[in-house]
């Protein structure tokens, strides 16, 4: 939509900013960039490291707000002036997870923060409230939805929405303005659930490409040293012990290869113990954690990046696009929905979950045909460049609220 007006958006998310969620800082930036007012809601503490984060991600000026004592203090004011709309929402609780003991729990523990939230969002009064995770938010929405008709409530639902199987979530979407998941692949579930997929919008989670520097293809004509890398929360589910498996065997054809490890996680001592039983942990660095930009500079520099995730909740990962964008060979396994963005053998390999051997044999095949491999990489990086653009997700984003919030300015 051209010439949209200036919105007022709320983000309702569990954590903000949590450290593996760039994409959701990614998002808020690019919807300020363009010059709306965005403030964002968590529902649980804020991290540790809330700080640096924010640092980190260019938050500065940001309107950030986790649960606090002073969320305590808003809850116990609210419920007190408005007695209705608190009884409201636990009548909703208990209609939605009656059947669901752990779901009436969480949410019952969750009450004082949704509520907290909402007192904030009904003085405030957004053009938009957008349920970042489409669970426990929900909460969030429904009072929304009740209490604020002239504000528009969007829901994004994701694998990981799937997963949680939140009942309020479909109770939600049934009456939500507007309906986002990121892949197509989730279609299917979402209709089972009895969302109707054709008021479903598929906008992708795009990524961030205006960096000042970008993977070379010339890169690729010095693979006699090739330069690995993975990036992921180190827990088991990632599959980096596979990353090792490949990587331990490649070493055995191009000794002098190198293996970047950014990541932190409760798997890293285990894998550091595997490393060690490979004989590949001297060609091994562990980075830990890094922010955006250090690991798009590795990015630039690694010839292969490797996911061998077989997490269930898996979709389109960002990191894999920004590996691709960088001009990487990536190498990932078959998560739902990775035809998305991997076309095997023409923007990348894409193998079956845990099978490494056919990892070793893809990368195998690029070490001994260069060609191959830049023409893997500059097809990578002309997908997502088409395709994967944040600025273009999110203007999506914005043009379904702005005809949500016209809609409802012409009842």
């Amino acid at each position: 939509m051209k010439n949209a007006r200036v919105m007022t958006i709320a983000y309702v998310a569990m954590q903000f900013p949590a450290p593996s969620e760039t994409f959701a800082s990614l998002d808020v930036e690019t919807l300020r960039s363009q010059g709306h007012k965005v403030s964002v809601y968590g529902m649980r503490v804020k991290h540790k490291r809330f700080t640096d984060m924010m640092l980190q991600r260019g938050h500065a000026n940001l309107n950030v707000q986790n649960f606090s004592a002073c969320s305590i203090i808003y809850f116990f004011i609210f419920i007190i002036c408005h007695p209705f709309i608190t009884v409201s929402l636990l009548a909703w609780i208990f209609k939605s997870c009656y059947k669901e003991p752990k779901h009436l729990l969480k949410s019952l523990i969750l009450f004082p923060s949704a509520i907290s939230i909402f007192s904030s969002v009904f003085k405030n009064k957004p053009d938009v409230v957008h349920l970042f995770w489409g669970h426990y938010p929900s909460m969030v929405g429904y009072l929304v939805r009740r209490f604020i008709p002239s504000t528009t409530v969007s829901q994004f639902l994701g694998a990981h929405d799937l997963m949680a199987a939140y009942p309020g979530s479909a109770q939600l979407a049934r009456k939500a303005d507007i309906i986002f998941t990121h892949s197509h692949s989730n279609l299917s579930r979402l209709n089972a659930i009895g969302i109707d997929s054709n008021v479903i919008n598929v906008v992708v989670r795009g990524t961030k490409l205006d960096f000042p520097f970008e993977g070379d293809i010339d890169k690729f004509d010095s693979l006699k040293k090739p330069i690995f890398l993975t990036a992921s929360r180190l827990i088991k589910e990632k599959g980096v012990d596979n990353v090792l498996k490949i990587f331990s065997n490649i070493l055995n054809i191009y000794p002098e290869a190198i293996l970047f490890i950014a990541g932190e996680g409760s798997f890293k001592y285990d894998l550091i113990k595997l490393a060690k039983s490979y004989s590949c942990i001297n060609q091994i660095e562990f980075l830990g954690h890094l922010n955006q930009i250090e690991l798009i500079k590795y990015m630039a520099k690694a010839h292969f990046f490797l996911l061998m995730s077989r997490y269930p909740s898996e979709r389109l990962p960002n990191v894999v696009k920004e590996a691709m964008y960088q001009r990487c060979v990536v190498v990932t396994t078959d998560t739902d929905g990775i035809d998305e963005l991997v076309e095997n053998r023409v923007s990348g390999f894409v193998v079956k979950s845990g099978d490494y051997i056919a990892g070793i044999n893809c990368v195998v095949e690029c070490l001994k045909d260069v060609d191959k491999a830049k023409n893997i990489a500059n097809q990578a990086h002309q997908t997502v460049k088409e395709n994967f653009d944040v600025n273009m997700s999110m203007r999506k984003y914005i043009d379904l609220w702005q005809s949500s919030i016209l809609r409802k300015n012409l009842l």
